[in-house]
């Protein structure tokens, strides 16, 4: 009696309890773009590297076709002449006097002459042993490898700024400021780009920012 009263006061309960919800429904993943992908975007807008690299040894005056030029010209300078030219000029005067001449002659006994030579001469002059072996030569190979150890510094320089800066733009694109809450350290990351373009305009003579205008302009006449 006791039990059949107890079943029917939780029957009651659990007739008047609310309703259980539903569970929420998960929220959708959120959607980022693959590493690759990224990277390639991040990319697109870049100038080569190759133009970066053949702008900064232009401005520094160390690209190879000027080293090997130079070794080029001192090897060919000694199977050149040593040229001498030279003008003399002499200028003489003679006088003579007759004595064989009769006193009816009208014309003096006295008689001058006047010398006025130019003498012109052009003289070439071998060294045959410049010929075999030019000593210049080892002044022109010594600043050729020391025009080779410029050039590389500074496409080094060049290539580690320029992947710096693309790393900096991967972070700036794959940070959420909202989600981390430090919108200060994305504007850090913008500045330190910035700072990294403006060295690589200073090591390049301006071709940076030139090469990756030309590179958005070309962008945009593709895209639809």
């Amino acid at each position: 009696m006791i039990a059949g009263g107890v079943l029917q006061l939780l029957a009651t309960l659990l007739a008047q309890a609310p309703p259980v919800p539903p569970p929420a429904p998960a929220p959708p993943p959120v959607m980022r773009p693959a590493p690759a992908a990224l990277l390639r975007a991040i990319a697109a807008g870049d100038p080569p590297i190759d133009e970066l690299r053949a702008a900064a040894s232009a401005l520094a005056l160390t690209e190879p076709a000027r080293a090997r030029s130079l070794v080029l010209r001192a090897r060919i300078a000694g199977w050149l002449p040593e040229l001498r030219a030279r003008v003399d000029r002499r200028l003489a005067r003679g006088e003579s006097v007759d004595l064989g001449a009769s006193i009816a002659t009208p014309l003096a006994p006295v008689g001058i002459d006047s010398d006025n030579d130019v003498r012109y001469e052009l003289r070439a002059t071998w060294d045959l042993s410049r010929l075999v072996f030019n000593p210049d030569e080892l002044g022109a190979h010594f600043q050729a490898l020391r025009s080779g150890d410029a050039r590389r510094e500074i496409e080094a320089l060049v290539i580690r700024l320029y992947f710096e800066r693309r790393r900096l733009k991967a972070e700036l694109s794959a940070a959420d400021a909202t989600a981390t809450g430090m919108p200060l350290s994305g504007m850090k990351l913008e500045l330190r780009v910035e700072e990294i373009e403006a060295e690589l305009d200073a090591l390049t003579g301006g071709a940076f920012t030139r090469l990756s205008r030309r590179r958005d302009d070309s962008a945009a006449v593709i895209a639809p």
